[in-house]
């Protein structure tokens, strides 16, 4: 059987100059993927090579790997994200593309995991309640220098490049929300839910989080004439990771408790960060509309995190101990990947 092809991944896969990602980009679109892998074996062993030799340089942290490796999951996991029309979701469970994923996501897994720290916990759960949230505030990376910078020296135009980054976490917390309560108790969805009713306004569309997170983005003038696609697009690797973290965290069932640590860690971690934010707005003349977004994250977020602790966390790991594990893993994936990113944001800005 003859099966007609996206001629442009044909030619890149094939050609060995071409940065793996764009391979995966025109699988994504490529609505005859599967009959064509069927059909054409010697191809999809070609494509599984690429995908191991991607595995192996990112394990020997080549720069060029690194980006292409989270440029090519950004893209796998935001079909988990879009609606027909915005966006060709066609191929979200192609079994290919799965296969792709999988072997990318050992490679940087085996790299997370090594880089988290050797702690005791107590088993209790309201000490590891209390020793969780502490481990959370008391980490490096929530009192980096970079907001500390962000708040007294950054130009409109360092604002601006800042949030062209922060696009990856902030633009879809709320699906993130929805996503991580799939499954959960009814107590623990609760929290949830208070959560993501609070980012969409509690019904007033005026105050929805996104839609306000987009005027501050057009007050920086982010976007322009850019599409928020554009801007994902042109994410730097750290910036796609932080983001890669939170959707592997959400969109695996397997990782269902991953997800409460690193959103939970999101939202600890969010309220100071936030003044800092707030202040240097106001050094460099935003309105109040543009702030908006920061100013009434800086009290909500304190809430949810107080809450996210208490009535998400404690009763999983009451239920469950074993749960404490993974929700320390999915704190540290996002303290990580989090540090990576405001250090490169840092030096960028310092050249330090």
């Amino acid at each position: 059987m003859t099966v007609t092809m996206n001629s442009r991944l044909k030619e890149k896969l094939l050609s060995e100059t071409t940065p793996f990602h764009e391979v995966v980009k025109e699988m994504i679109v490529e609505k005859n993927l599967y009959s064509y892998f069927i059909n054409n074996p010697d191809h999809r062993e070609i494509l599984l090579s690429r995908t191991r030799q991607l595995a192996e340089d990112f394990k020997k942290k080549n720069p060029q790997a690194i980006y292409s490796l989270h440029r090519s999951l950004g893209w796998i996991y935001e079909l988990h994200l879009y609606t027909p029309g915005k966006h060709p979701v066609y191929n979200q469970f192609n079994p290919i593309l799965l296969e792709v994923q999988r072997l990318l996501e050992m490679a940087w897994e085996e790299f997370e995991d090594q880089r988290i720290p050797k702690v005791d916990y107590p088993e209790n759960p309201d000490e590891f309640i209390r020793w969780f949230k502490l481990m959370l505030i008391n980490h490096e990376v929530a009192e980096h220098k970079l907001f500390h910078y962000l708040e007294k020296n950054a130009s409109f135009e360092e604002m601006a490049y800042f949030f062209s980054q922060e696009i990856t976490v902030d633009s879809r917390f709320d699906d993130l929300v929805a996503l991580a309560q799939i499954g959960l108790d009814n107590d623990v969805k609760m929290e949830l839910a208070e959560n993501y009713w609070d980012e969409m306004g509690n019904g007033d569309m005026s105050k929805v989080h996104t839609i306000m997170f987009d005027h501050l983005l057009e007050e920086l003038k982010v976007t322009g004439d850019k599409s928020l696609n554009s801007l994902f697009n042109d994410a730097s690797w750290e910036s796609l990771a932080c983001g890669n973290v939170l959707l592997h965290s959400v969109i695996h069932r397997k990782n269902a408790y991953r997800a409460l640590g690193a959103l939970g860690a999101v939202e600890m971690l969010a309220p100071k960060r936030f003044s800092y934010l707030v202040k240097g707005y106001k050094r460099i003349g935003l309105s109040e509309k543009a702030q908006e977004y920061h100013v009434l994250h800086i009290s909500i977020d304190a809430k949810h995190g107080d809450g996210w602790l208490r009535n998400a966390i404690a009763p999983v790991i009451k239920r469950n101990p074993e749960a404490k594990k993974e929700i320390i893993k999915g704190a540290y994936y996002r303290l990580n990947t989090s540090m990576d990113y405001c250090n490169m944001l840092y030096q960028t800005f310092t050249k330090n």
